[in-house]
């Protein structure tokens, strides 16, 4: 097959847009097109690969194939080796388990499925993913599967031109699937097949469906607008932008005519974009663990260090291992034999033997043992050092962030009545501002309801605490909306609802001492993970005892209901341990979260003295007027 400079400079400004992008997302805001650059021009490739074999009868599934494994496996190989090989001396337990969980899926080129589960592909956590970028590889790799089986098969039954019109209907219903599925579900469309099978089969019919142009001008012309439709992309559209959706017609278009104008103008065709282009599939696997591991360790790289390093590591591995021609028989024997140590790693809890048996746990069991709310019980009501028949002095009600003072309570011989009901706003407004109908917010409503009904026949206006991650997670998108079992909802129609529900909690207990707990600074980094690589032998990570405290709206929100009504408190827990250098992530090396949002046991013990001591000064407040 003829080599296109105009397709290999292209790749030179994906992959460039793409690092920019991903150091820096306010530089280019849209480059997330660029990736589907990169699926259009594999589209045509591809494409021109099978059918001009088809046309020749000369078509062999098995040299398609090796030429495939040879082209993307070996690079892929060594940089997750030398990343595992790293790891071992590096990461602790929880990361060093993920990083293999990822390389495994990576080479088996399923990785797409697990990000598409884990992580949206802007979450803060996408930072912690060494390998998040080989999603867009096991993609590729899905339809260099499927599309040839299918094109061999249709090659049996119909005519090449019968093929073609085929295609042409596949490439409409995928672009209109594409659009459903990102209004639906934007994670799926994504990360998965069937939202970029349109980026594919564009670059298809490009190669079917050649134009004759002979006038160079002509030929400029076109390559001219494909390049303002590509590069224009990446500046007007952004991370907010539903995609792929139907905003993806814009670069793919794009790419469409610059490859149909076959052009090898300047824009193209020049020493240092050909040379890029050629060392742009390298680029890419190096770049992402380079800020992965810059954001990790805090190095605060400058844009110009970060391209220097990623040319450091490309340019070798283009070298001395893409151009090799490898014999796809050892390239898959190798993968074999690397999977067998990662997937050992991974068994092994990311090597904990490493590490003392304290921090030899994944990040499941960790919270498992040390949550301050234990396996207590949850949409269920219960009792804590009480029941039925002896009476109890207060009603706790709220989500898991309720639930973690549990081992408090029992341990300080608090009498309470409790609802819990975790990922669960305690009020019935929960399902109607989500306009969802999924089963965890009918569970959620129900048990909301039951409570509702229940409480007039019992407590004899006990006060009632009420406990909650108010913001689920603290996190306001750029775009002003809060994301919320994957539903997003505009911040301000959010706190309208939350206002609306504590408020109708209010009225409904005008007799009852009602305390509004309110949302604490969470931690910015993993706090066990980070103690677990500080026990690394010849290794300190040093981990930060302070956090910044967080300002939250939502506070101030409940704060401003409490002072409406006499018999309402508001309590920042964020006084129980935040100080003029911050918010206590640690002390003596004992983690005051269990997770990155819950309370340890250790934590509970220091925020629920707060909280409880708080809540004895208004009694004591509340007595002293009533002597008077």
């Amino acid at each position: 097959m003829q080599f296109r400079t105009d397709i290999n400079g292209l790749r030179a400004y994906a992959v460039i847009a793409i690092m920019i992008f991903h150091f820096n997302k306010q530089w280019l805001p849209g480059a997330v097109a660029a990736v589907d650059v990169f699926f259009v021009i594999s589209g045509y490739l591809m494409t021109a690969i099978i059918f001009r074999g088809l046309n020749n009868n000369s078509f062999s599934l098995r040299k398609y194939f090796s030429a495939r494994i040879r082209r993307i496996i070996p690079a892929l190989l060594v940089l997750t080796i030398i990343l595992v090989i790293l790891g071992y001396f590096f990461l602790g337990p929880i990361s060093y388990r993920s990083l293999t969980k990822e390389s495994i899926r990576s080479l088996l080129f399923i990785s797409n499925f697990l990000y598409w589960r884990e992580t949206g592909y802007f979450d803060p956590g996408a930072m912690s993913k060494f390998l998040l970028h080989t999603w867009t590889l096991s993609v590729e790799w899905q339809f260099y599967i499927f599309y040839p089986l299918l094109l061999v098969f249709l090659a049996k039954i119909c005519s090449i031109s019968t093929i073609k019109k085929i295609i042409i209907t596949l490439a409409i219903t995928f672009f209109l699937l594409t659009i459903y599925i990102s209004n639906i579900s934007p994670m799926t469309a994504y990360y998965l097949l069937p939202g970029r099978v349109w980026d594919m089969l564009i670059g298809g019919l490009a190669f079917l469906f050649p134009l004759t142009i002979t006038k160079r001008s002509h030929k400029y012309l076109l390559e001219g607008i494909g390049l303002i439709l590509i590069v224009g992309s990446f500046f007007i559209f952004s991370e907010h932008t539903v995609w792929p959706g139907y905003s993806v017609f814009i670069p793919t278009i794009g790419v469409f005519l610059l490859i149909q104008s076959n052009s090898c103008s300047f824009f193209t065709n020049n020493i240092v974009f050909q040379k890029i282009g050629l060392w742009s599939f390298s680029m890419y696997l190096y770049h992402w663990p380079i800020l992965v591991i810059n954001h990790r360790y805090n190095l605060d790289m400058s844009f110009g260090f970060f391209i220097g390093l990623t040319f450091l590591f490309a340019v070798p591995s283009y070298y001395l291992i893409e151009v090799r021609k490898w014999n796809a028989k050892y390239i898959l024997i190798a993968v074999f034999i690397a999977l067998l140590p990662m997937y050992g790693i991974y068994k092994t809890k990311g090597a904990s033997f490493r590490v003392m048996d304290k921090y030899a746990l994944t990040a499941d069991e960790f919270h498992d043992q040390y949550y301050g709310g234990g396996n207590f019980t949850m949409y269920e009501p219960s009792y804590t050092n009480s029941d039925s028949s002896t009476g109890f002095d207060y009603i706790i009600v709220g989500d898991s962030y309720a639930r973690q003072y549990v081992k408090y309570l029992i341990n300080n011989k608090i009498r309470a009545r409790t609802w819990f009901a975790d990922a669960c706003l305690f009020m019935p407004e929960y399902k109607v501002y989500l306009q969802q109908q999924n089963s965890e917010l009918v569970k959620c409503t129900q048990f909301v309801e039951k409570y509702d009904a229940q409480l007039p026949k019992e407590g004899n206006n006990k006060p009632l605490i009420w406990a909650q991650s108010w913001d689920y997670n603290s996190i306001t998108a750029k775009d002003n909306s809060f994301k919320i079992l994957t539903v997003k909802i505009d911040a301000q129609k959010y706190y309208d609802a939350i206002i609306k529900g504590i408020n109708n909690m209010i009225l409904k207990n005008k007799n009852r001492t009602i305390y509004l707990v309110g949302v604490y600074t969470r931690p910015t980094y993993n706090i066990y993970e980070c103690l677990s690589a500080n026990k690394l032998a010849g290794f300190t990570e040093p981990c930060a005892e302070f956090a910044p405290k967080e300002s939250n709206p939502i506070n101030d929100h409940i704060q401003k209901i409490a002072k409406q009504y006499n018999n309402v408190y508001f309590i920042d827990p964020n006084k129980g341990f935040c100080d003029e250098r911050g918010c206590r992530m640690l002390i003596d090396e004992e983690p005051i979260f269990s997770d990155e949002g819950h309370l340890s046991t250790y934590g509970a013990d220091i925020i629920g003295k707060y909280i409880f001591d708080e809540i004895k000064k208004y009694e004591d407040s509340s007595l002293q007027h009533t002597d008077q």
